[in-house]
């Protein structure tokens, strides 16, 4: 009889609760893996001040990439946090954690190891070649070799150029030292994004002219560090972003800086 009572009603009704409580608790670990985790309070974004692109200070960042992301970062509620630093070491940032995105770098594959390339692509803009108006002309890459020019140090000017060896480059980590050392005299060239470098010629007043060639621009891209907690929302900002293009948002801020 006492054998019997062990293996009755009770008994199934308890191991009924067990198995219960076992798949509840499966359930509920379950849903805490598919729950994104919590995200930082703020989207680290890094770069260097590239005007009309990125402009810092004084007041909030601005500038046709930073006013994109801004109104972006509006209509998702995200809080943005801006830190201006040189290019080479806000790409080492990205690669070690410390900052969330960056708005404009080209894509190479020593970067893919670090960085998410959205689906955003940025206005891409040609890069222009400043020298002095006595200087020798400048019509084909071949006439670069052996002639100083001014690069901007961690920045990605397309294969043909990068990959030549015939031209004596010198790093930089502002666009305006590069035009300034051309002006001086003390380097024959400077290669500049040329809506940056007109705007910066004007502002200075650079005794310096544009030589013919061209180097046609590269799409620019938005990025997201792989080590980012923000890369699980990298699917609604080029949502959001897609709207804007949509709605004209895109085009309006664009051609307020044309």
């Amino acid at each position: 009889m006492l054998a019997s009572s062990a293996w009755g009603p009770g008994f199934r009704r308890r191991r009924f609760g067990l198995a219960a409580c076992a798949l509840l608790a499966l359930c509920t670990l379950a849903a805490r893996a598919q729950t994104p985790a919590a995200l930082p309070s703020e989207l680290r974004i890094v770069g260097s001040a590239d005007p009309p692109y990125r402009i810092f200070g004084p007041g909030a960042p601005r500038g046709l990439y930073f006013d994109l992301m801004t109104e972006a970062a509006r209509r998702l509620a995200w809080r943005l946090s801006f830190a201006e630093v040189p290019s080479a070491r806000a790409f080492k940032m990205m690669e070690q954690g410390e900052a969330d995105l960056m708005l404009g770098p080209l894509m190479t594959a020593d970067r893919m190891r670090f960085l998410k390339y959205c689906e955003v692509q940025l206005p891409s803009e040609d890069k222009a070649f400043y020298a002095l108006s006595n200087a020798a002309p400048v019509h084909r890459l071949s006439d670069l070799d052996g002639r100083s020019i001014a690069v901007h140090r961690g920045k990605r000017y397309g294969a043909a150029f990068d990959e030549r060896s015939g031209p004596l480059r010198q790093e930089v980590n502002d666009y305006r030292v590069a035009l300034e050392m051309v002006a001086r005299g003390r380097l024959e060239l400077a290669i500049v994004p040329e809506r940056q470098g007109d705007l910066l010629v004007r502002q200075h007043g650079f005794p310096l002219h544009k030589q013919a060639l061209r180097l046609v621009g590269e799409t620019p891209y938005v990025v997201i560090a792989l080590r980012s907690p923000w890369l699980s929302r990298q699917t609604e900002l080029e949502r959001v972003f897609k709207q804007m293009r949509e709605d004209g948002s895109w085009q309006r801020i664009v051609r307020a800086y044309l």
